[in-house]
């Protein structure tokens, strides 16, 4: 045994017996501790090169996204061969100090949990990286996946550790956990409510990352750039980025515009405000001065939504019309989904015309380009049908300046 060794070599020049336990003991640790230091050194400089083959032999042809995780897997790897040494070597190191020895053989098991658990770890986040790179376009939160694995994993190795320290077994301590749980609960509120919640988003496929989300309670409007375990990261459209817990999206109501992404168009749904009293019926005189309008040709010519010969014609039926007829014909407009135009209730504010369709190009700017472009030219054809948008300030009612050379005059 060293101690024996040791003290055998140092009783030649040492007669008190208690300086020389402490110099016997304090060179054993040392010895330990380079013992350690060698092998851990030794073992990183054989286990890098392998490490590296092996993750470039799973990621194949994929771009390398591993390179901030194989330091520390390397490592943490390397750390566990001298700690499984160690566990064989301790009763040579101290086999004749029972204390000492136990206490060692302590440390070193709870050192070998230690990097048991960072090993699985940082191979999660290995293998979390790897499957993230690889399936770009899925919705399987990974990161999620990855951090619920490290929790079991942390969970089942303390259990572990503190069941060798009291020096009774898993299954023992265990049982007298009930009477922890309230305390648990108040400390790991809220890890728990995210593994819930993230079981749900995962399960649901509620939430991915890359998805746009509304949630106004929290100043959260933006892309989905990271989904964890406890928390949710939004970019919002300002660049800003909003941080909630992730049983937020449990708990509370969201808007999530994947479906909008994912459908034929995006939403058009807005309303131009008529002045009620510039609605009027068109006779014959006015209809044949309203067709003059080399804007309208085309619209008369090809229109079949109302019929021009009915006596109770109205201008706002042929402003309907027209705006039914340039929805159907618009290149960007999606023919295959509901294409309305509609009266809504009148109210103080005028006679809202709304119009309803889906623009082909989800795209956001282009989206409102589609839209501010469709409503200019409503706005400007309005004064065609002797038609006035609603204004509260510096409305002129009953005073309509159409620009006769519209009409052709």
């Amino acid at each position: 045994m060293l101690v024996d060794w040791l003290s055998a070599l140092f009783g030649h020049w040492i007669v008190y017996p208690m300086l020389l336990s402490i110099l016997v003991a304090f060179t054993s640790i040392a010895t330990v501790l380079l013992f350690v230091s060698v092998s851990f050194y030794l073992s990183r400089q054989l286990v890098r090169p392998w490490v590296n083959r092996l993750i470039d032999w799973f990621e194949g042809d994929t771009l390398d996204v591993t390179s901030a995780q194989r330091p520390a897997l390397a490592s943490h790897i390397a750390h566990l061969i001298p700690a499984i040494l160690l566990v064989g070597l301790v009763p040579f190191f101290f086999g004749s100090w029972p204390w000492w020895e136990s206490l060692v053989h302590t440390l070193t098991w709870l050192y070998l949990y230690v990097f048991i658990a960072l090993t699985f770890a940082a191979l999660a986040d290995v293998i979390q990286a790897m499957l993230a790179a690889r399936h770009q376009d899925s919705n399987i939160p990974f990161k999620v996946i990855s951090q619920l694995t490290k929790l079991v994993i942390f969970i089942v190795l303390a259990i572990m550790a503190v069941s060798l320290l009291m020096g009774t077994s898993p299954a023992y301590l265990l049982s007298g956990l009930g009477a922890l749980t309230a305390i648990l609960l108040l400390v790991f509120r809220d890890a728990l409510l995210g593994f819930v919640a993230s079981i749900q988003i995962a399960v649901n496929r509620m939430v991915a990352r890359g998805d746009w989300i509304e949630m106004p309670k929290y100043g959260a409007n933006g892309s989905v750039i990271e989904l964890a375990l406890t928390t949710v990261k939004v970019r919002n459209f300002d660049n800003t980025v909003t941080t909630l817990p992730t049983y937020a999206l449990i708990s509370d109501s969201f808007k999530n515009w994947r479906a909008m992404q994912e459908s034929g168009g995006r939403r058009i749904m807005r309303a131009i405000l008529i002045d009620i009293l510039s609605i009027r019926f068109v006779d014959a005189d006015e209809l044949a001065k309203i067709k003059q309008a080399p804007m309208l040709a085309d619209f008369f010519g090809e229109q079949k939504l109302v019929n021009l010969e009915q006596p109770d014609l109205t201008n706002t039926a042929l402003f309907r019309a027209y705006v039914e007829w340039q929805l159907r014909k618009h290149p960007l407009i999606n023919q295959n989904l509901m294409v309305m135009v509609r009266q809504l209730q009148p109210s103080e504010v005028g006679l809202p015309i709304e119009i309803y369709c889906f623009s082909a190009d989800k795209d956001w700017a282009n989206y409102e380009r589609i839209q501010s472009d469709i409503f200019d030219n409503l706005l400007a054809t309005l004064p065609l049908f002797d038609l006035q948008a609603f204004q509260r300030v510096g409305s002129r009612r009953n005073e309509y300046d159409v620009d006769k050379t519209s009409f052709g005059e």
